[in-house]
């Protein structure tokens, strides 16, 4: 489990294309949500989105289907500018999903996630888009122990790609045009975060990676990124709340001296079972900026700009301190301040968000309380 997503994993065979159907709008936040099918007989969970142009977006994620059938392969959606489409992926004869995406043209783009194998033993699965067909990269293939995964990537160009990731340690990949390689990272203690907005670039000489550092001598987690310049990654703090626990899940990079970061916090002075957390670059140093908590036990998950003074941030949180079924959370800058902009209570998890400067529209994915996956649209 990532936060309060939960991963659901394939287990039907292959079928034909599907159109996503069935919208409903949400008039008071301007959201559409349309809930999106696999192939005929699965469900279907929504991990990652990203928008190139107002005509090319992606969402990925997984399929599960009857007890006892073949697994199917992750699941990806295109958006052409007026519709959601099922693309196939080659099958894979084993549980798996998609969790992160990321293109750099139409013909050029590439999703992460992993395969499983055995009890939770694990394998990093990169697959490429090539304009026509979705393929499976298995020169990079790792096969370790639990929980090894790629869960996050940045397409920068054909020659120039990142791809994110955890298993007995940090995991960060370049892709040069022709292979995968790892990166040498400056900190052995960084954990990147676990979702599929972990790495985000206003520029290849600026790029962020959000996850979660260690003290060596407290053992206390703190929030941290790694930024890349352009020739080297360092190590960046970011603002610590108090005594509290941090936890942050991504990041988007407008500028090299504006950038978001979004996650939850759990501690004293947060509500019960925690609260959002949002922080933002100013191109010296990361701060706390307030943030509203809808329900309680929040946690944002995906955070996307169309504009320096329009910023979206999405999560999950449960209606109150009791309990009760999960729901969308969805926060909204304005250039001065954050409000809660979910327009009304919608039901399921939210897992992230994606925008390009100047964007018709920006959307969200993830899950419907009924296990099935939810795209949702803003214009």
């Amino acid at each position: 489990m990532f936060g309060k997503k939960k991963w659901l994993m394939a287990g039907a065979a292959a079928g034909a294309l599907v159109i996503a159907g069935g919208t409903a709008a949400f008039a008071a936040g301007g959201w559409t949500v349309t809930t999106v099918n696999g192939q005929p007989g699965n469900n279907v969970g929504l991990n990652g989105v990203f928008a190139r142009t107002d005509t090319d977006a992606w969402a990925v994620g997984t399929q599960f289907g009857p007890a006892g059938a073949a697994p199917p392969p992750p699941v990806t959606y295109h958006w052409n500018g007026s519709s959601w489409t099922l693309v196939p992926t080659p099958a894979l004869g084993v549980n798996s999903a998609m969790v992160g995406i990321s293109a750099s043209s139409a013909t050029d783009a590439w999703a992460v996630g992993f395969e499983v194998f055995g009890w939770r033993q694990h394998k990093t699965l990169l697959e490429h888009w090539n304009g026509s067909a979705w393929s499976v990269d298995t020169a990079d293939q790792m096969i370790g122990g639990t929980g090894l995964e790629l869960t996050s990537v940045l397409d920068l160009s054909p020659a120039n790609a990142y791809a994110v990731g955890q298993g007995s340690g940090p995991l960060i990949e370049h892709w040069n045009g022709t292979s995968w390689s790892p990166v040498t990272l400056p900190s052995v203690a960084f954990t990147p975060a676990p979702g599929s907005e972990a790495i985000s670039a206003s520029s290849p000489s600026d790029i962020w990676v959000a996850g979660t550092g260690t003290n060596p001598t407290t053992f206390q987690a703190t929030a941290e990124a790694l930024h890349f310049n352009g020739s080297t990654w360092s190590v960046v703090q970011l603002a610590q709340p108090g005594t509290n626990t941090p936890a942050i899940s991504a990041v988007t990079a407008l500028s090299p001296t504006n950038a978001w970061a979004v996650g939850s916090d759990i501690g004293a002075t947060t509500p019960i079972g925690g609260g959002t957390l949002i922080e933002h670059w100013n191109g010296t140093s990361w701060s706390i900026v307030p943030s509203p908590t809808p329900g309680a036990d929040d946690s944002l998950t995906g955070v996307a700009a169309r504009s320096a003074s329009d910023v979206v941030a999405v999560g999950t949180a449960l209606p109150s301190i009791n309990g009760g079924p999960t729901q969308a959370v969805i926060l909204r800058w304005n250039g001065s301040t954050w409000s809660d902009d979910t327009g009304g209570t919608i039901p399921g998890s939210l897992s992230a968000a994606a925008a390009f400067p100047g964007s018709a529209e920006e959307f969200a994915v993830g899950n419907s309380s009924g296990a099935t996956g939810d795209i949702l649209s803003h214009s």
